[in-house]
């Protein structure tokens, strides 16, 4: 039976079926996934094994009103990637394996949780600041302001393999072309340029120019984490304004800084001005480190956030939901 050999703390738990008791190090982080890790099917083998993800699915559909399980298990791709379907269809499977986890292991090791955009929403629910049916509500109400200011006018553009000085002096030339700004700093070598989309093309030329291993405009026609975002933040607003909050019972670490959130008025803060701040993933990696975490769950659709962990904090373990839940091929360590 393969075990996981425990650190200064630990979280077994016994899978059903494969009866595998794995050993989890604390201190644990649960991180929660943003848009563009949808694809059909997502959610599906949680929903198939886990009563309480069952749960999850038919609750967020009464509370949501739309057909989430149709959408995350059979799409069709093209509905899933609207703003406003991928949004609360992400959050769904965000909270079915945040439920599994809470049943099978407990909350008693996870010392700190963060999540990516989108994901900071349910990071929030994670740490018990809001119900998980108030923060799925939220994020409709999100993807609706967000999706009213979609446009093939705006874009995003990831770029892998180039510095941020490299990036930075992109941003400037390309900038010439239109309104332009780093979005995401997800790593010292990833980062996503926000803006209008003659400068998002001119930024496409100019990295692979510059030798990017990779420079992708993404499918998703928005100017997010930009000034550009103004008008649905505000709309936006409305709804954070409205929120029963709760200071957190364990540290949020916030998109814009990486710092822990703890009072109920740095999470409104957080909130209301997200849309428009540049989300800052690396340095939250950073604050989990001198929070010597040990061990990063990603619980939604993907590995993204895990795979980023594995890469840039040696010695952590990493999971995904569908390989602690699902497959158990042992963890990715750094």
């Amino acid at each position: 039976m393969p075990t996981r050999p425990c650190g200064r703390a630990s979280a077994p738990a016994l899978l059903p079926e494969e009866g595998t008791l794995i050993s989890l190090s604390g201190p644990i982080a649960l991180l929660f996934p943003g848009q563009g890790v949808q694809k059909p099917g997502m959610g599906k083998s949680l929903y198939d094994r886990y009563p309480a993800a069952r749960r999850v699915f038919e609750r967020a559909e009464e509370v949501l009103e739309m057909p989430v399980r149709k959408l995350c298990f059979e799409g069709p791709v093209e509905e899933l990637n609207r703003t406003d379907v991928i949004q609360p269809c992400v959050m769904t499977v965000c909270w079915a394996a945040y439920e599994v986890w809470r049943e099978s292991y407990g909350l008693e090791n996870v010392s700190v949780t963060a999540g990516h955009s989108l994901g900071e929403i349910a990071s929030l629910a994670a740490a018990g600041s809001i119900p998980w049916e108030t923060a799925l509500l939220l994020v409709k109400e999100r993807g609706r302001v967000m999706a009213k200011a979609a446009g093939e006018h705006v874009g995003m553009i990831a770029i892998v393999g180039l510095d941020e000085t490299a990036v930075e002096r992109i941003r400037g030339e390309a900038s010439q072309h239109g309104k332009l700004w780093v979005a995401n700093r997800n790593a010292d070598v990833q980062f996503v340029l926000s803006g209008e989309m003659p400068a998002v093309q001119e930024a496409e030329r100019l990295a692979l120019a510059a030798g990017a291993r990779r420079a992708l405009i993404l499918t998703i026609p928005l100017a997010a984490h930009t000034p550009l975002m103004e008008a649905a933040a505000a709309a936006f607003r409305k709804a954070v304004d409205r929120l029963p909050l709760k200071a957190p019972s364990i540290p949020i670490l916030a998109n814009a800084s990486g710092e822990a959130l703890r009072t109920v008025a740095a999470l409104q803060d957080e909130l209301r001005q997200q849309m428009l701040r540049q989300v800052d993933w690396a340095r939250t990696m950073v604050s989990m480190r001198a929070m010597k975490v040990r061990t990063v769950v990603e619980l939604g659709p993907g590995r993204v956030l895990a795979s980023l962990a594995a890469k840039h904090l040696p010695g952590v373990d990493t999971w995904n939901a569908e390989e602690l839940f699902i497959d158990y091929t042992g963890p990715t360590t750094a």
